[in-house]
């Protein structure tokens, strides 16, 4: 559909229909297409965990302060964030792989791969979340568009008690939580939103007072 009917049609669901399903293949799809977003040095920082257990659902219920889309929707995607993507690990074997596709030459990949490591050797903690919270925001945000596209809806959810996910599906400290995304098919449309006029939010050549 039209990219701004699509922005305009996309709302935040929380009532789902229990009896509908989500195919695997159809959510390999929605993900592979999230993946395509933007990430700072093309990091990837996002990892995605999709419950659909029922157990799991129990388990996550009031851990999410009770939200029946937990157990509503036909799948919910926890979404974490690997804190070990900025290193130079990673970030070189990443920019291997883009040489070996063909998408830049020798040269290319080991300024690229100088340049990453350099810019991301300094972070302290609150730089490296801040910088993963903006990549998976960015995943997030593509993974609900597409949805939305594909004629599901979703809704994201960071209304849940962090130390109680981590303790109950113990999750390492290598990864960061991010969020929760809910997956379904609505039973009522999201209530509408108003956003703010555009001349209320944006300073043209001036910084807001």
């Amino acid at each position: 559909m039209d990219f701004t009917t699509l922005l305009k049609q996309r709302r935040s669901t929380r009532h789902f229909d229990p009896d509908a399903a989500i195919s695997n293949e159809e959510l390999h799809d929605l993900l592979a297409a999230a993946g395509l977003s933007p990430s700072g040095n093309n990091a990837q920082p996002w990892r995605c965990v999709v419950i659909t257990d029922s157990a799991w659902r129990e388990k996550l219920l009031p851990v999410a302060f009770n939200q029946q889309q937990v157990l509503t929707a036909s799948t919910v995607i926890l979404l974490l964030a690997d804190r070990e993507a900025y290193q130079a690990e990673n970030l070189t074997r990443i920019h291997q792989e883009e040489y070996e596709d063909g998408c830049f030459n020798e040269t290319v990949r080991d300024f690229l791969t100088q340049a990453a490591i350099g810019f991301y050797q300094p972070f302290q903690e609150t730089d490296t979340l801040k910088a993963l919270a903006l990549d998976c925001g960015l995943f997030a945000m593509s993974l609900m568009l597409a949805a939305e596209n594909a004629g599901w809806q979703t809704v994201p959810m960071t209304g849940y008690q962090p130390a109680l996910l981590r303790e109950a599906f113990a999750i390492p400290d290598r990864y960061a939580d991010i969020m929760l995304i809910a997956v379904g098919k609505g039973k009522q449309h999201g209530h509408r939103t108003l956003r703010r006029p555009v001349q209320e939010l944006v300073y043209w050549n001036t910084i807001p007072d």
